[in-house]
């Protein structure tokens, strides 16, 4: 199984919903299931892959990784509706594919003034990817600034993963570069004159794990959590653990080594902390081979062995297979993510809900995805108010995919 690499798929789905069932009890009322909008013009973009995110007023922001006016992805925001009008899209900035950067499969963040950031995975100086930052004019006008450009080399290429702003400064994540070009989680910090500067924090060897996809995470002593897609020593993917030390480098540690069996093979997501555990999935393996979603707790007193406990094995039918995004915490300790397949009898992905309940976790399905025109969830979701889900579909062929939104 070393050989297993994951490539971005494209395969017709669409959104149906159903009624959710957790721990066997049946919710009073089904779910329900709005397309906000549905890319296909060329010109508004294709193939969401990163989350969408809102701002205080509820409009929702994200990136498609195709589409727009040069075909090099666009940044777009959907804008709440007040009357009976609907949602409406507008293209924030179209990529050219050239200095500016081509095709953001990661998603976006705000800083405290309402500027947003993220990364693209070709493009740039050396057509090895960049980190960009959107600012808002007058009119309406935003005004897109590379903060770093990837030279393909030691530090760094091709990122995918969102962002995580710490302190003042950037972190996340390149899928290759380095040495020996396996993949690195990066710092950038601000200076004077606009002038942002890396620092390679650590760079990945194969017996540790490579090509981490997903954003890092902090825990309250400032270590990073994240997740890497393949290598380690079965070669199924791992979960690290960067520490700062006192001299300003920092240790990595792989506090857990997929063996590619039972519990589960390439983890693609940023992961969840909460309680001090780690949360998270992956895409394939399990008893099925199609996916889990994890539990990783700690060793007591810091010593010893990460615990990785399966919280659900993906089976193909009504729950779902190959969960490619990460899970969401709500206030009430249910988690939701996504699947690419399943959810019988569509077999066109689900929306899942996991919740422990008497020391047993139980799935349920939110929402049943259909082979139609709306279709492949390939990114987590995001918890609004009350409870409303939001996410998007990345489409095939003529058909870009949505953005949808899900109310209990």
């Amino acid at each position: 199984m070393k050989d297993k690499k994951f490539s971005h798929c494209t395969t017709p789905f669409a959104i149906s919903v159903v009624i959710l069932m957790l721990a066997g009890t049946l919710a009073a009322s089904g779910p329900k299931e709005t397309v906000l909008h549905q890319f296909g013009t060329g010109t508004d973009g294709a193939a969401a892959y990163g989350r969408v995110i809102s701002d205080a007023s509820g409009n929702l922001y994200g990136t498609t990784a195709f589409g727009g006016t040069s075909g090099a992805g666009i940044v777009f925001e959907l804008t709440n509706p007040e009357g009976p009008g609907g949602w409406t899209e507008t293209v924030l900035y179209n990529f050219s594919g050239g200095s500016d950067g081509s095709q953001p499969w990661g998603g976006l963040i705000f800083d405290t003034v309402g500027n947003l950031y993220g990364t693209t995975f070709l493009g740039g100086a050396a057509n090895a990817g960049t980190v960009y930052e959107l600012t808002p004019g007058t009119g309406g006008a935003w005004t897109e600034t590379v903060l770093y450009s990837f030279n393909g080399g030691t530090d760094g290429s091709g990122p995918q993963s969102d962002l995580n702003f710490q302190a003042g400064n950037l972190f996340g994540t390149t899928t290759g570069g380095g040495s020996p070009g396996t993949g690195i989680v990066f710092e950038l910090t601000p200076g004077k004159n606009g002038v942002w500067t890396e620092t390679v924090l650590h760079r990945f060897m194969s017996s540790e794990g490579i090509s981490p996809r997903a954003a890092v995470i902090f825990d309250r002593d400032g270590s990073l959590y994240g997740t890497l897609a393949n290598g380690g020593t079965s070669g199924a993917g791992a979960v690290f653990q960067l520490k700062p030390t006192s001299g300003g480098t920092w240790t990595e540690e792989t506090i857990y080594a997929f063996t590619g069996g039972n519990d589960g093979y390439g983890p693609l997501c940023r992961l969840v902390l909460f309680h001090g555990k780690l949360y998270g999935t992956t895409v394939i393996g399990g008893a099925s081979g199609v996916g889990t979603a994890f539990e990783l707790t700690p060793p007591g007193n810091h010593h010893g062995p990460w615990t990785l406990n399966t919280l659900h094995t993906f089976a193909c039918g009504s729950d779902g297979c190959y969960p490619w995004a990460g899970l969401i915490l709500d206030w009430k300790g249910t988690f939701y993510g996504t699947t690419q397949f399943g959810g019988l009898p569509s077999n066109g992905g689900t929306v899942f809900a996991l919740k422990e309940e008497g020391g047993i976790w139980f799935e349920g399905v939110v929402s049943r995805f259909k082979l139609s025109n709306e279709q492949l969830a390939a990114s987590g979701v995001l918890l609004g108010k009350g409870g409303t889900l939001y996410g998007t579909t990345i489409g095939s062929g003529m058909n870009a995919g949505v953005v949808f939104e899900i109310q209990p």
